[in-house]
């Protein structure tokens, strides 16, 4: 059932509850032909293993709603090979119906029996992360330890049935947990070179099409780190992070996920000029990128601030300090958190049309609420088509109200005629 998201003013921030957030040598290999989706748009939702912890089950995925799930994360063993991060999550734990005798349960079974109900649906294993990006550097350095990692991710891939491999390294050069080496830079490119020529043979094998993407990066100096002119070459397409601009580190509230940039940012042209949906977009095409192979990420979650003192434009660009009590760490609200906000006579909703980005805000609280609601989410989809781009990306499925209100107003909006 659809819900019409009608806000006016909304109510205190409640506490809330949460558990987790969390080739050959000589050169690079023959460029592989990457295969495009069947689909006129990519529609990708990522869910994370840990979901099952917050009670988000696979079962609870609204597979009609996407053409690509990325279950997130498989990660790297100290010797370069792709493992189970959790095999409890993975292959151990018991979903109701599930028999005495199975050798394999947890989530991937549960995959598995998703995509035979749903066949066209395309389920890709996401490798890395956050947490599980420390190995990437190394399995990357040489010509041998690329063809064992990714002679082993795809026999991963093959044994558990997975239509293809995402790649989230956080992240190449610096930037992440453990910071990698100036070497990583080409080394990304040689590394996707492996994956894709092992996907290819395996397809051949199969006699089927294996998928490759990665999760990229918005921020330039995360990006300048991956040689995109080269990279796109050996992929299907890029999920870009299109949001998380702005957090519980800023000095200013602001919109963490603006479509455009806005004029009133007292931070200057640079903030209005490379930290906002579409001008990171224009980075990848003037990269060389295709348009079709670019996936926009939405997210489903907001972010919050504290001690935001009111102005003429309900908190926006004033300072901030730290975040409210009762989110999530970092001040993350999943926008099924949110719901005993929408109806909060304490909160007011503004829509900022220049960035064409939802806010919002209570005076009384001092508490600012970035985040995308169905209007914001319309603007965003109706960028994609505009522009002809890949599709959108879903950050991440399981943060969605229980009925998936935003993934509705997504799926309708991308594929109506």
């Amino acid at each position: 059932m659809r819900k019409r998201l009608a806000f006016s003013r909304m109510a205190p921030i409640v506490v809330l509850v949460g558990v987790l957030l969390s080739t050959s040598p000589f050169g690079l290999p023959r460029e592989a032909t990457a295969q495009p989706n069947d689909s006129p748009y990519r529609l990708v939702g990522y869910y994370p293993s840990y979901g099952i912890y917050e009670d988000y089950f696979v079962t609870d995925i609204p597979a009609t709603e996407l053409t690509h799930l990325n279950y997130a994360y498989i990660g790297i063993s100290d010797n370069g090979q792709c493992v189970s991060i959790d095999p409890w999550t993975d292959t151990r734990y018991s979903y109701p119906g599930d028999e005495a005798n199975l050798r394999l349960r947890g989530n991937i079974r549960q995959l598995q029996l998703l995509r035979g109900n749903h066949p066209d649906l395309k389920i890709l294993m996401t490798i890395g992360g956050w947490n599980d990006s420390g190995n990437f550097s190394d399995v990357a350095l040489t010509p041998a330890a690329r063809t064992r990692f990714a002679q082993s991710c795809v026999a991963f891939m093959r044994e558990y049935l997975f239509d293809g491999i995402d790649i989230d390294w956080r992240y190449p050069v610096s930037g992440g947990q453990t910071d990698g080496r100036p070497a990583d830079l080409e080394n990304f490119t040689l590394l996707l070179a492996e994956l894709r020529a092992q996907l290819d043979t395996a397809g051949e094998r199969d006699g089927r099409t294996y998928y490759l993407s990665m999760l990229a990066p918005a921020f330039p100096q995360l990006y300048q780190n991956i040689e995109l002119n080269n990279a796109h070459i050996y992929l299907d397409w890029i999920n870009l992070m299109t949001f998380g601009f702005h957090g519980e580190w800023s000095e200013l509230a602001s919109h963490h996920a603006p479509l455009y940039a806005n004029t009133r940012d007292p931070r200057g042209e640079e903030m209005q000029q490379l930290y906002n949906v579409d001008a990171v977009v224009n980075v990848f095409l003037d990269a060389g990128v295709p348009a079709n192979k670019l996936v926009v990420g939405l997210p489903f979650y907001a972010q919050t601030w504290l001690n935001v003192r009111p102005n003429d434009y309900f908190g926006l660009y004033q300072r901030a300090d730290g975040v409210p009590a009762g989110t999530r760490p970092g001040g993350i609200l999943y926008y099924r958190d949110m719901i005993p906000l929408l109806t909060n006579v304490n909160y007011t909703r503004f829509f900022d049309d220049e960035v064409r980005a939802s806010w919002l805000y209570s005076a009384e609280e001092r508490i600012a609420i970035s985040y995308d609601d169905a209007q914001s989410l319309r603007d965003k989809v109706m960028y994609v088509r505009q522009h002809r781009l890949g599709g959108v990306m879903i950050w991440q499925v399981s943060y969605d109200d229980k009925d998936n209100p935003l993934l509705e107003v997504v799926n309708d909006a991308l594929y109506q005629q």
